[in-house]
């Protein structure tokens, strides 16, 4: 939506602009030490026979101002330190996650020779988070890849709506594959794209992303890091995201549940909260979307300990459920 549109309806820019949660609160930060104003708002100004909207500086959401609310503060230190799987393993879990990527390659074609060229493929990895593609010769991202291997692919965490969701960017260099490692590769492919029977076709060809360069992880507004090749080879998938999207919509879909979450962010987060929904689940804690003061932010909560697994995810939310309704209750929140 326009900004000038937003205002009009009552909206901050910065509502418009997705600024939510940790990673907007980052983005600030950034700004400020940068000497940059913190956001945007909207301010009427007239000129001749109508008025117009004018962008400049805008007030901060209170929920990530300082020594506004004692919850707030509470709140934000709490975030500092809450715990959360490192750049490089989120970059692997993202990797093993995605079900497409942009391939970016350097472009060997008549009219964009020499641009970088990006196509939306499927791919999967391989033990070690190298990228295995299968590829027409069809497809003019095949002819790039044989002609200049370096490339880079582009991930973005599931249900990605925007720029404050996760997204990792790989670089490397596309190899084709010796017959050796083909049919490992294939079964690879297969087992993540059952219905893949195109990969057999005589004009497929098999790739691995390999001499990888290291990468770059966003976490949202202001919260991206470059993460190194070895780190990435060296961490792990995360081992129970793959089955977090039942657990979040298990915890989503019930009001006794939902009054759960917000009685577990009351107890161990600090923050009394109007509403919450789990968006993702990780082995050391949940990350949430809540509403306070019908403003709505991003939420870190972490396990009481981490949870390898469906059973210990299970025991760890039943524990901290059970744990945090009975100190809600006895504090006489509710």
């Amino acid at each position: 939506m326009h900004l000038q549109a937003a205002a009009a309806e009552g909206q901050r820019p910065d509502q418009v602009l997705g600024l939510h949660g940790t990673c907007c609160r980052q983005l600030l930060q950034h700004r400020r030490a940068r000497g940059l104003g913190p956001g945007y708002h909207s301010r009427s100004s007239s000129s001749g026979s109508g008025s117009s909207l004018v962008v400049s500086a805008a007030a901060v959401p209170d929920i990530y101002k300082e020594g506004v609310d004692p919850e707030i503060a509470v709140f934000q230190n709490h975030q500092k330190t809450a715990a959360r799987p490192t750049p490089a393993e989120d970059a692997r879990t993202l990797m093993a996650l995605a079900q497409y990527g942009v391939l970016s390659t350097v472009s060997s074609q008549a009219g964009s020779a020499g641009y970088p060229f990006g196509s939306v493929v499927e791919f999967a990895v391989d033990p070690e988070g190298r990228p295995l593609l299968a590829t027409s010769t069809l497809s003019p991202h095949s002819a790039d890849m044989e002609a200049d291997g370096r490339c880079s692919i582009t991930v973005t965490a599931p249900g990605f709506k925007g720029l404050a969701d996760r997204r990792f960017t790989l670089v490397g260099t596309a190899q084709l594959l010796p017959a050796s490692a083909r049919a490992g590769a294939r079964e690879t492919f297969l087992a993540k794209y059952p219905n893949a029977f195109y990969v057999d076709f005589g004009d497929f060809r098999w790739f691995r992303i390999d001499n990888l360069q290291g990468g770059r992880w966003v976490g949202g507004f202001g919260g991206g890091t470059n993460v190194t090749a070895e780190a990435y080879l060296l961490a792990k998938p995360d081992p129970v995201a793959s089955f977090a999207p039942h657990v979040a919509g298990h915890m989503n879909g019930e009001d006794s549940h939902i009054q759960d979450m917000k009685d577990m962010v009351k107890h161990y987060v600090g923050l009394t909260v109007s509403d919450v929904k789990m968006l993702e689940m990780d082995r050391l804690g949940v990350n949430m979307q809540c509403t306070k003061d019908k403003q709505g932010f991003k939420l870190r909560l972490p396990f009481i300990r981490p949870a390898e697994d469906r059973k210990s995810v299970k025991e760890v939310l039943v524990e901290m459920t059970k744990t945090a309704r009975a100190a809600v209750r006895d504090d006489g929140s509710l």
